[in-house]
């Protein structure tokens, strides 16, 4: 892809704030067609969602890559494993899949909403680790325990977002690291 991963971008000016939810909704819709059966035939588990594998073209246009440690299952089976050696990286893996091997579709949901938070905070993971001492999740988890949802936001797009819009965006990522798969939001 033209542009690289959108790792590259996150602090980058020139992704606009429409630029931004353009690129999340683009991965929600890739991540709703594997999850919701590939050509109705298998669903599709990517686990390793990260701001790495998300190639972006030239139009900002994002496609979802790296299905290196993907799991396929037919669509008529169940889509829940259990996993004897966690895979994923680090600051993105789902909490309860790193605890008990036991993987879901809502694991990828929750690597999905650490990478609307970085989309958001202009910082990886692996930054705020870098800074706070912790990975995204805790980050994020503090500063809205504290009542501290704006700033988190990147300052050169924060003049860009309407309030209704960065309310909804935020419930929606905080929801998918919600540590109950079941109250995680599907990507429709």
């Amino acid at each position: 892809m033209s542009r690289g991963s959108l790792d590259r971008y996150l602090n980058d000016t020139s992704l606009t704030w429409v630029r931004r939810l353009n690129i999340c909704i683009d991965v929600a819709r890739a991540l709703d067609f594997l999850h919701g059966g590939v050509g109705k035939q298998a669903k599709v588990i990517h686990r390793d969602i990260e701001t790495e594998n998300i190639l972006l073209k030239n139009d900002w246009e994002a496609k979802l890559a790296d299905f290196g440690l993907s799991l396929i299952c037919s669509i008529n089976e169940e889509t829940d494993f259990i996993i004897n050696h966690v895979c994923g990286t680090k600051g993105y893996v789902d909490p309860l899949y790193r605890q008990s091997g036991f993987l879901t579709i809502e694991s990828d949901i929750y690597s999905f909403g650490v990478i609307l938070f970085e989309i958001l905070c202009g910082r990886s993971t692996f930054a705020i680790h870098k800074h706070e001492g912790h990975y995204l999740p805790d980050f994020i988890k503090k500063n809205f325990e504290e009542g501290k949802h704006a700033e988190v936001v990147f300052n050169q797009i924060r003049e860009e977002i309407l309030p209704k819009s960065l309310t909804t965006f935020q419930e929606i990522a905080y929801q998918c690291l919600h540590i109950e798969r079941e109250k995680r939001p599907t990507t429709k």
